[in-house]
């Protein structure tokens, strides 16, 4: 016999997932700087694609993901989803080609945010929440199409300039904007549930 605790399943409802790389450590920043270091090459230059392979054995170095360093704004973010009252768990894609990756992952979140569940997969669309912080437009646009009344942060990067045009009620870009943060995370977790997402304002 199966039983149904509403409680249980509205407390759950209040999930904020939120990705690693480039939201809450700074993974860009340490390839770019690995980069460098091996190639002697410019910093704009370290997303070209003729450098993939050197990027993938900098990546199965032992230590890349478990050191990489946090990033701030995505700390602050943090602790906004948190006191709101949200249940934050981390959401991060393991590389195909980096089983090492998956468990430096862990390592690196049980050493800077020790008390929040993780989960590692392959499909980031798959997996419920009210909120997504992700920096990444293509994670963050497949999850939005199973989540029509989710809510999407991301850290503001030249990469993901002008998403949030494409999606205005459900995007909000990071970006020094924190009182539009802070009342779009307020609007998500009021949202009752089944009930459209409106963050934006009334201007009358």
């Amino acid at each position: 016999m199966y039983f149904f605790n509403e409680k249980a399943n509205k407390m759950n409802d209040k999930i904020a997932l939120i990705d690693m790389d480039g939201t809450l450590c700074d993974y860009d920043g340490e390839m770019k700087r690995q980069l460098s270091l091996l190639l002697n090459i410019r910093e704009q230059e370290a997303r070209d694609e003729q450098y993939d392979n050197v990027r993938d054995l900098i990546k199965r170095q032992s230590g890349f993901w478990r050191d990489l360093k946090p990033i701030d704004d995505g700390f602050i973010v943090l602790k906004m989803l948190q006191e709101r009252g949200l249940r934050p768990h981390v959401l991060t894609k393991g590389p195909y080609n980096t089983t090492s990756a998956w468990t430096e992952k862990v390592e690196w979140c049980r050493k800077h945010i020790p008390n929040i569940p993780v989960t590692i997969t392959e499909n980031k669309s798959l997996v419920y929440g009210r909120i997504l912080f992700d920096d990444w437009p293509r994670y963050c646009e497949t999850w939005l199409l199973n989540r029509p009344r989710g809510l999407v942060l991301m850290l503001a990067y030249d990469y993901n300039k002008g998403f949030d045009e494409k999606y205005p009620n459900q995007v909000v870009r990071v970006d020094n904007n924190w009182d539009e943060v802070e009342y779009a995370i307020k609007v998500a977790y009021q949202r009752e549930s089944g009930a459209p997402l409106f963050i934006k304002r009334d201007t009358k």
